[in-house]
């Protein structure tokens, strides 16, 4: 590229510092800021992201903020310190309740389910009456309102109030069962992943709870969560970041290789903890969003909240739903309605054209 001349000899020095800004200008990236806890299980997705540069072939600049907790994360989004989170689609659809406008896009399936101690004798959902069960996320995580709604239709009684329940923190939770002052656990993916590999035993999946309530196919539970109205108005560049997410989402699914490299951010003591962490994450990887989700996610969200709901979902009928619309807070707002509006359609009609 020829440069223009300079036409003032004692302004050369400012000629050649306009024309390097230039040049910084023309190859400079836009930044989008995702937010993470330091030890979080995103950041295995975004090393890959980082380390082959998928990113700057995808036209953005990936920038790692680390946060110490999952509130932060949601405190760091609100607050405009970072562009994207993950975070779950109940959340969203809270947000959007209040009028505040977020995005979301799949980012996996895995949510979790019930691991049992091998000594404890359960076999079945039934002997849990009068066991001791640690639930991670509190008395309103979605997982664990699957669980009662679920009892409910196989038993026809609410866990919580035939065994002895424990609110507590993952890591406690596994500590725990592990040291035999609990039962059995209802954790998140990967800490469940760390307790079948020391010995524990997976009595039920939250995807097989599902598919008991007819909500067949893989559903993402986790998305990437976005100011929405930010993201219009520059859906390229968001659309860029979710090719690259499915891009190193690619890698991590076929190359054992890449898992090697990002071993020492597993934490994994062992082999056998490291391969299970693996297929679990492997296994959780979602398809491009779709129709068929959006209404996945939409009859889950009328068993959550059957008070709010409009329809009924597999076999529950009216008498299971409503025996638990007022045990927990919110679970009977007349003001918490499902918002498909919270869906980000642009990156898949982008796919398809």
């Amino acid at each position: 590229m020829k440069r223009p001349p300079c036409l003032f000899g004692n302004l050369r020095w400012l000629c050649a510092v306009l024309l390097s800004l230039a040049s910084f200008s023309a190859s400079a990236t836009e930044e989008l800021r995702v937010g993470a806890l330091k030890y979080g299980t995103v950041n295995w997705e975004l090393d890959v992201i980082k380390r082959h540069g998928l990113d700057r072939k995808h036209g953005f600049e990936l920038a790692l903020v680390e946060l110490g907790s999952p509130q932060a994360t949601v405190i760091a989004l609100q607050g405009g310190r970072v562009d994207l989170v993950v975070n779950d689609w109940v959340w969203v659809n809270k947000q959007k309740n209040g009028r505040r406008e977020y995005g979301y896009s799949p980012y996996s399936t895995a949510i979790g389910g019930l691991v049992v101690a091998p000594h404890s004798n359960i076999h079945t959902l039934a002997d849990l009456r009068g066991k001791r069960i640690g639930v991670a996320g509190g008395p309103v995580d979605k997982g664990w309102l699957l669980f009662r709604a679920y009892g409910q239709k196989k038993l026809g009684v609410d866990l919580a109030e035939i065994s002895d329940i424990k609110y507590a923190a993952p890591p406690l939770l596994n500590h725990l069962l592990l040291n035999g002052e609990l039962d059995a656990v209802i954790n998140y993916w990967h800490y469940n992943a760390r307790l079948v590999a020391a010995g524990m035993q997976s009595l039920l999946s939250t995807e097989q709870l599902l598919e008991a309530f007819g909500v067949a196919g893989k559903v993402p539970m986790l998305g990437w969560v976005f100011d929405r109205r930010v993201a219009e108005q520059r859906p390229a560049l968001m659309n860029a970041f979710f090719a690259a997410s499915a891009e190193a989402k690619t890698l991590l699914a076929s190359s054992d290789a890449e898992w090697d490299v990002i071993r020492p951010l597993l934490k994994a003591d062992n082999d056998a903890v490291f391969t299970a962490l693996k297929a679990a994450y492997r296994a959780g990887i979602p398809e491009p969003l779709s129709r068929d989700n959006a209404q996945a996610i939409r009859k889950i969200y009328d068993l959550l909240y059957p008070s709010n709901s409009t329809e009924l979902v597999g076999e529950v009928d009216t008498a299971t739903m409503m025996s638990l619309k007022n045990t927990e807070p919110n679970r009977n707002d007349k003001n918490n309605k499902f918002d498909e509006g919270m869906f980000w359609w642009q990156f898949v009609r982008r796919q398809e054209s």
